[in-house]
């Protein structure tokens, strides 16, 4: 069979998993023994020298990372999770902050929108915690916000966080400044015209 081994490659890379034999053979509608013959291909190709290694179990077949590499990555996948947070993660995670012990359906109606993603993201950047579950029918978590989030914002209390009330006061002077910004702009913009 013509390129049967890229073939194969091709959908072990786009999986990112484990693929059986088995699955190979139904999906690609190919024999047993032709998949056979093109992971023997494979194998000298991605053999432990290489960056990429064919992680070959009893019924299944994996392209992974060489494991001398993992440092490297482990650096790697730590900094993806100092990112910068989507602007849905900041106003969850303000929420979560200026509400201590706070479920995610609490969230939910806050924001009038779902906050699964957001709510998960910030458990996997460790800025938000599970501290308990309350004992209602469905057992929903309780969220609050981290020792690495006060770390984060040069605080050691959730307390020194500043009051709503100012945050609202300089949001809207900010606004006003905005469409002054704008007038004069436009104006200036028309008189020169």
């Amino acid at each position: 069979m013509e390129n049967l081994d890229n073939r194969i490659e091709a959908v072990l890379f786009a999986l990112g998993r484990d693929v059986t034999i088995d699955e190979l053979s139904q999906t690609l509608k190919v024999d047993i023994g032709d998949i056979n013959e093109a992971v023997d291909k494979l194998k000298l190709k991605y053999n432990e020298a290489g960056t990429i290694v064919l992680y070959i179990t009893e019924d299944s077949m994996q392209l992974i990372t060489n494991k001398i590499y993992y440092d490297d990555i482990k650096l790697f996948v730590e900094n993806t999770k100092r990112q910068n947070l989507s602007m849905s993660a900041m106003e969850t995670l303000t929420i979560i902050a200026y509400n201590p012990k706070i479920t995610k359906s609490e969230i939910e109606r806050i924001r009038g929108v779902s906050s699964d993603f957001a709510v998960g993201r910030l458990l996997e950047c460790g800025l938000v915690e599970e501290i308990a579950r309350l004992s209602i029918p469905g057992r929903p978590a309780i969220y609050s916000v981290t020792k690495e989030f006060l770390k984060n914002c040069n605080i050691k209390e959730i307390s020194e966080l500043p009051s709503y009330n100012e945050l609202k006061i300089k949001d809207e002077q900010m606004m006003i400044n905005d469409i002054e910004n704008w007038r004069w702009n436009n104006e200036f913009n028309t008189w020169q015209k």
